[in-house]
C-alpha cells in the first residue's frame, strides 16, 4: 500500500514536470521566420501613409518636421540642429516642466508633452521665417548658445542639441 502512494506520486510529478516543459516550448518562438511584407513607404506620388514626403509637406505644402527624413540622409543633425527623433525621442527638463506650468497654466505631464511634440512638429525656426521676424529667435540663440529655437502658437520653445525641451517663452513679437 505504500509503494503504490510513493509510485503515484512519482507518476504525478513526471506528468506535471511534463506538462510544464510542454508549456515553455510554446511560450519560445518558433524557429521558422515569419515571411516579411513588402510595404512601400511612399507610394508614387511621393507621399507616406501620413500623406507627407521626405521633406515634411503634405499635399497642401503644410511642413511637419517629423517626417522629413530628408535631413537625416547627409548627417546626424538636421540643417536646424536636431538629432533625429526616432531615435532620440523629445524630453523635457525639469526647468521646461516648470515654466511649461507657470506660463502656460498646464499641470499634466502628457499634456506637456504632447505640447512639446506638436511645438517641434510644427514650430517655425529661423530658417522659415521672414528676416524681420528673425529677430527674437537671434536673441535667444545669444542668450542660450547652441540651442534650437522654435516658435509655436504664441510662445518661443528652446530646445537642447539632443532633443531636450529647455524653456518656454512667451512670445508677442512674432504671429505664427
Amino acid at each position: 500500500m505504500e509503494f503504490l502512494f510513493v509510485i503515484s506520486f512519482i507518476i504525478v510529478a513526471i506528468l506535471l514536470f511534463y506538462f510544464i516543459l510542454c508549456l515553455r516550448k510554446d511560450d519560445e518562438p518558433s524557429s521558422k521566420k515569419p515571411k516579411q511584407q513588402v510595404v512601400l513607404e511612399y507610394d508614387s506620388e511621393g507621399y507616406n501613409r501620413q500623406g507627407y514626403n521626405e521633406s515634411g509637406r503634405n499635399r497642401q505644402g503644410k511642413y511637419n518636421r517629423f517626417y522629413n527624413v530628408k535631413c537625416y540622409k547627409t548627417g546626424l543633425y538636421s540643417e536646424e540642429g536636431f538629432l533625429d527623433i526616432r531615435k532620440n525621442p523629445i524630453y523635457l527638463t525639469n526647468h521646461a516642466r516648470y515654466r511649461i506650468q507657470e506660463r502656460m497654466g498646464i499641470d499634466e505631464f502628457d499634456k506637456m508633452k504632447a505640447l512639446a511634440f506638436e511645438a517641434y512638429q510644427f514650430g517655425k525656426s529661423k530658417q522659415q521665417l521672414m528676416k524681420s521676424e528673425r529677430g527674437i529667435i537671434e536673441e535667444k540663440e545669444q542668450e542660450y548658445g547652441d540651442s534650437v529655437i522654435l516658435i509655436y502658437r504664441g510662445y518661443c520653445y528652446v530646445f537642447t542639441e539632443n532633443n531636450g525641451l529647455k524653456t518656454v517663452y512667451k512670445n508677442n513679437r512674432v504671429r505664427v
